[in-house]
């Protein structure tokens, strides 16, 4: 492993070269969804994890200035849909956080707008949200689950992936 000399607490992290060690990180993709005067709003996010088991807490970020992220704090409430290696139009199209209305791909869960068909899902209540540097994080209260088997959609060194299947034993 190469590694550059130790920094002192001043020396700021070049931004460029943060971005390109975090595209080394492979993650889920995820669309977060929420609904505003009975518009539904969604955004790609990859930018989830799990907080707690007990109680049941995740986190995921959005950039400050997302619309998606504006009505989620707004309504207090949001589905997270884990995607399949089959949806990455999903992906693609919901990364602007661009209102989602008569989208095809949503269905609505405790009227909640959720992809139809997605690996796994949840509907979340807001549990707190806090700002730091240029992003918003939200913490989630998980109040209801689910998941299928089917192959995860990835993401990684900025762009879409699948496993590869696996080998005969």
């Amino acid at each position: 492993m190469s590694t550059q000399p130790a920094r002192t607490h001043t020396d700021p992290v070049d931004p460029v070269l943060l971005r390109q060690v975090m595209r080394r990180f492979a993650t889920g993709v995820t669309i977060v969804a929420t609904t505003e005067e009975g518009t539904p709003f969604a955004a790609a996010v990859n930018s989830l994890t799990s907080v707690s088991l007990e109680p049941p807490l995740i986190l995921v970020c959005f950039k400050i200035g997302s619309r998606t992220c504006a009505a989620v704090e707004r309504n207090g409430r949001f589905s997270v849909s884990v995607l399949t290696a089959q949806q990455e139009e999903h992906s693609r199209r919901f990364a602007g956080s661009q209102p989602a209305a008569d989208d095809p791909a949503l269905e609505f869960v405790d009227g909640l707008p959720v992809i139809r068909d997605a690996l796994a899902g949840m509907i979340c209540n807001v549990e707190s949200t806090q700002r730091k540097g240029d992003h918003v994080i939200v913490i989630g209260e998980v109040v209801r689950t689910h998941h299928v088997q089917d192959t995860p959609l990835l993401f990684f060194d900025s762009g879409y992936h699948q496993l590869a299947s696996p080998r005969p034993a």
